[in-house]
This record gives structure tokens, C-alpha cells and sequence, in this order.
């Protein structure tokens, strides 16, 4: 099935309201009665499970994510062709910036926090998060990632850590989103 709409088309498109509306009858056939699917809407990245018809509302706001081409998680089996697609564009990605993969360490961590939901949704909600009002940069997600690589890569004690997002806090707007602690981070 062509899904070249998804790059192409936008909400409010006769072509895109058409395809999303083909996409909902193939994951609603394929839900094994489920009541939430993961929703492919770019904001969501299904991530997070929704109702149909909350599905349908994010997919008019918010357009459908455009890498989600092989519908697996809503029934679609992989076959040979998906296989080779996915292999190829693995390679094609050269310039990818560092920001790129979140999606991909937000899947892996869905996974972790099977047990405890509220947990990956803070984290989700962190990955959306701007810094602070108005930074289009760095999410808070983000943000407490580069800073942790650093403690990490400079041997800093949870302490100095502590100290230093605490001096970070003070020195930025006031609205910053940083944690106050190690822990917390």
C-alpha cells in the first residue's frame, strides 16, 4: 500500500483525511478489540494509547509522524519488502543530529516502565517540555541527557552535580525547568 501521503499530505488535505480515515478502519480491524491504540499522530509517536476517536482528533491536529510508514503496531505484519525498506533507511541517515534518536530511546524506555505508567508519561512530557518558555533548542528531557553525559564523562560526585544544577538554576530565567538534584535528574 502506497503510504507516500504521509510525507505528502497534511491534515485537512482530501487526500490525507481520506488515507487517515483508511488508516482507522485497518488498526480498528486489526485491534483485537482493544479499546487504546498507540497513536501515530507526530505529537504522541505512539507512545501513548488513545481512543479512536482521540486518535482521529490528533491525527487532524497534529499530522500523522511521518517515519511511521510500516504500521506494525497496529497489525501489520513485517514482510521482506518492510525488512529491506527499514535496513536502507537505517543507512541512508548520515547527518543525523544528536536529538534525532530520542524517539528511539522513548520507545526503549516505554518498555522499561511497563509496571509504572504515571513514570513514562512524566518522561514523555519531559521529552516536550521546552526548557524554558520560548527555547526551541532543548527540551528538559534533553537538557538533564547532555548534562548527565557530562557528569558522567568528567567524574563529578552526585554532590558536584547537585551544586551545579543548583548554580545553573539560579543563573538562568527563573521559568527553567531543570531538577533541583542528582536524584531527581
Amino acid at each position: 500500500m502506497d503510504r507516500s501521503w504521509i510525507r505528502n499530505s497534511k491534515p485537512g488535505d482530501r487526500e490525507y483525511d481520506a488515507r487517515v480515515r483508511q488508516f482507522i478502519n485497518f488498526a480498528v480491524k486489526n485491534s483485537g478489540g482493544r479499546e487504546k491504540l498507540p497513536c501515530p499522530c507526530h505529537k504522541s509517536h505512539n507512545l501513548l494509547h488513545k481512543r479512536v476517536d482521540e486518535i482521529l482528533n490528533h491525527l487532524t491536529k497534529f499530522a500523522f509522524d511521518n517515519t511511521y510508514t510500516c504500521w506494525i503496531l497496529h497489525g501489520e505484519k513485517m514482510d521482506e519488502t518492510h525488512v529491506s525498506k527499514l535496513k536502507n533507511s537505517l543507512f541512508e541517515e548520515e547527518n543525523v543530529v544528536e536529538g534525532d534518536n530520542l524517539e528511539d530511546m522513548l520507545h526503549v524506555a516505554q518498555d522499561k516502565f511497563n509496571d509504572d505508567p504515571s513514570k513514562f508519561e512524566r518522561l514523555l512530557s519531559d521529552s516536550e517540555k521546552p526548557l524554558y518558555p520560548g527555547c526551541k533548542k532543548y527540551s528538559r528531557l534533553i537538557t538533564i541527557l547532555k548534562l548527565y553525559n557530562l557528569k558522567a564523562a568528567n567524574g563529578l560526585s552526585d554532590k558536584g552535580f547537585g551544586d551545579f544544577l543548583e548554580l545553573f538554576k539560579d543563573m538562568l530565567p527563573e521559568e527553567i525547568v531543570l531538577p533541583k538534584r542528582t536524584y531527581e535528574a
